[in-house]
């Protein structure tokens, strides 16, 4: 029998929000006398999840429900993360007339608070984000209306979000920059987090460049890692802290999303590796997706008539780091303003021709060796 390599497929997974409603409704089913060992939660595009509930107690009076996060196939930081929720029932002194049932939404232990502006969420409020929240009252609703429970009978229910180790799990994040102090966000917009889409990091660009928006800063440094970002805050002292922004891998993604907010000057941060495949044309620059094409800068070499001996030491080493320590010695100063300039040609590119995009290139004890756009560049290395 001929074997196939056919790739099993991936599996998709759950956002925070989404297990934080799972979590809920759990809690007010604990509440009416069921013990569920899962919960169907209807997601935002009509979807519906069917979610395992890991344990529930009563403790001070409360209904505690928790449920252990699952990443699919592109788990990160907050996969196998434990998210609860803990619910109040608030007794209506008299019947409560129409409406729907009001659902008061707090943050626990380990869900983070919102200290800048800027976020979905208005500062001082814990990190639950809108879509979030609208699926944590909907289903406490529906576990409401499904048992038969006049919700006239309640004035309302509080639950509290927590998730126990939230603190730890979130110093992995970027919540910290992002003013997000205390622990994890519990975030989604579709409820899913499919493999590979790294939806939770595109989210945090979006949210880095809101609250750049509401800092009132116009100029902005995308940088592609934490090194070349601190590098450009010795440049650029003059910038706010909003201002610099960790980009990583997603070039075209957040050059599109800062024209779309209606950022007009925006520099670009980056070591060789990362440069290399921007000028190459990639809008994504992870090695999984992009590998380091050294054909293309023994291309660009070639038209500026290098020397065979040097062309066959660059076509032979393995990483841009050996290549730019090449061009160094060899005084390559060409090369290295020709792969810039066809950076910046792909950056406008990707960003739609529009406003001014300047780009650094930093060796990696911090020099700048490169620092131009269109208009002309600033060499440090000539």
């Amino acid at each position: 029998m001929a074997r196939t390599n056919r790739k099993k497929p991936l599996r998709n997974g759950y956002t925070t929000g989404t297990c934080a409603a799972a979590a809920a409704k759990g809690a007010v089913l604990f509440f009416l006398g069921h013990s569920p060992k899962e919960v169907d939660i209807r997601l935002p595009l009509g979807e519906t999840a069917t979610i395992s509930l890991n344990k529930r107690w009563l403790e001070n009076g409360m209904q505690h429900c928790t449920v252990i996060k699952d990443g699919g196939d592109d788990p990160d930081v907050t996969h196998g993360a434990v998210i609860g929720a803990r619910i109040k029932t608030l007794p209506a002194t008299g019947e409560r007339r129409g409406g729907l049932l009001p659902v008061i939404i707090k943050g626990g232990t380990g869900v983070g608070l919102v200290t800048k502006p800027g976020l979905p969420v208005k500062a001082g409020e814990a990190a639950i984000n809108p879509v979030p929240r609208k699926m944590i009252r909907r289903s406490i609703r529906e576990a409401l209306a499904q048992n038969g429970t006049s919700a006239h009978s309640l004035k309302g229910i509080e639950v509290t979000v927590f998730v126990p180790e939230g603190k730890e799990l979130a110093k992995k994040t970027f919540n910290p920059r992002l003013g997000i102090l205390g622990g994890i966000s519990i975030l989604g917009t579709t409820g899913i987090v499919k493999p590979f889409s790294h939806q939770a990091y595109r989210e945090t660009i979006c949210c880095a460049l809101d609250i750049a928006t509401a800092a009132e800063t116009r100029e902005i440094v995308l940088s592609t890692g934490g090194m070349s970002e601190r590098f450009a805050r010795l440049q650029f002292p003059r910038l706010k802290e909003e201002a610099f922004i960790q980009m990583g891998d997603y070039v075209g993604y957040s050059l599109n999303q800062a024209r779309k907010k209606g950022f007009s000057h925006i520099t670009i941060a980056a070591f060789m590796g990362k440069l290399s495949k921007i000028a190459a044309g990639s809008t994504y620059t992870h090695a999984r997706s992009f590998t380091l094409d050294i054909a293309f800068l023994v291309s660009l070499g070639k038209g500026l008539d290098l020397s065979e001996n040097l062309l066959q030491k660059i076509s032979r080493s393995i990483t841009t780091r050996g290549i730019l320590e090449i061009l160094l010695k060899h005084k390559a100063y060409a090369l290295i303003d020709a792969l810039c300039q066809q950076a910046v040609k792909s950056l406008y590119a990707m960003g739609q021709q529009k406003g001014t995009i300047l780009l650094v290139l930093y060796s990696f004890d911090g020099k700048v060796l490169w620092y131009g756009g269109k208009e002309g560049t600033i060499a440090g290395i000539a």
